[in-house]
């Protein structure tokens, strides 16, 4: 009986899913074809579970929502995104790869900032107020940037406006429909482990897709790795030091802190292959990867404060 809860409890294990769907990626990449049509369902699902944490009341017009909306912008967008554009601009030349890391910058903030929010004792309410803002300010966003720093060759319009509405819109109406229906115990009850199979299995297609990548372009990695560790562990080391001698208090320190360093990965990723390709989900793929050692670090660094 020992054995099965322990087996129960690695199936739902966060680190545990997304490191196996890592090594699988790499072991067994050529599976990968057949989950490839799963990845925006997958990503959908998450989406709208997740969103299940964002109460009603979060949505209305307040100066509070304002306020957080526009910290969450400047945070997520401006300053994470100029931490991710600049070194990819001046180390990147192939233009696949850039595409792949200017979706990442344009990504709405991660799925993982309002529970680790709670994990590490910050500030829960702008984590979700602003994680809120920020998702909505993405459908302008995300198509403002990619027409800028990519050109106009976009791909599909349509296509580009449906995945937004997959990834955005419709998980926010359908979040909505969850907690008011008599499911939402259920939802509440399962949605950790729901959100973190649909992750492992977007990041196992991304990997699987670009398994010769990692096994036969290690420079690619390593480089792709260091861009995305500097604006991770990087700005998130420096961004914890200037606010602390702002005397910023530290559940604010840390919902910034989160908001300033994490991506929506999932939706880069499958944004990236939908549109783009194989190749430009790359800088995505290996952003989930450098995604795990991130929360461990945070936790272990502050989650015991």
């Amino acid at each position: 009986m020992g054995r099965i809860n322990q087996l129960f409890w690695l199936l739902g294990n966060r680190n545990f899913l997304f490191i196996s769907a890592i090594v699988l990626g790499i072991g067994v990449g050529w599976l990968s074809r057949w989950t490839q049509p799963l990845t925006l369902p997958a990503l959908a699902v998450a989406m709208t579970v997740s969103t299940t944490q964002v109460a009603s009341s979060a949505l209305r017009p307040s100066r509070r929502l304002v306020r957080s909306l526009l910290l969450s912008i400047a945070l997520n967008y401006i300053l994470q995104g100029a931490a991710i554009l600049i070194p990819a601009r001046l180390l990147v030349e192939e233009r696949d790869l850039w595409v792949g890391f200017v979706l990442t910058a344009a990504a709405p903030p991660g799925a993982a900032i309002i529970p680790f929010s709670y994990v590490l004792g910050g500030d829960t309410a702008f984590a979700l107020v602003g994680s809120v803002g920020a998702y909505l300010a993405s459908l302008a966003i995300v198509p403002a940037m990619t027409l800028l720093l990519v050109g106009e060759s976009i791909g599909d319009p349509a296509r580009f406006i449906t995945i937004l509405f997959q990834l955005i819109v419709l998980p926010l109406i359908l979040s909505r429909l969850l907690l008011a229906g008599p499911v939402q115990p259920s939802v509440e009850r399962w949605r950790g482990k729901i959100v973190n199979w649909a992750f492992s299995l977007v990041i196992f297609t991304i990997i699987g897709l670009n398994q010769q990548v990692f096994l036969r372009q290690p420079q690619v990695v390593v480089l792709i790795s260091a861009i995305t560790m500097l604006r991770s562990f990087g700005l998130g080391f420096v961004l914890e030091k200037v606010l602390q001698r702002m005397q910023v208090d530290r559940p604010t320190r840390m919902a910034y802190l989160l908001m300033s360093t994490l991506k929506n990965g999932g939706f880069a990723a499958g944004t990236a292959l939908a549109l783009f390709g194989e190749r430009a989900s790359v800088p995505a793929g290996v952003g989930a990867a450098i995604a795990v050692p991130y929360l461990l670090w945070l936790t272990m660094r502050w989650g015991t404060e």
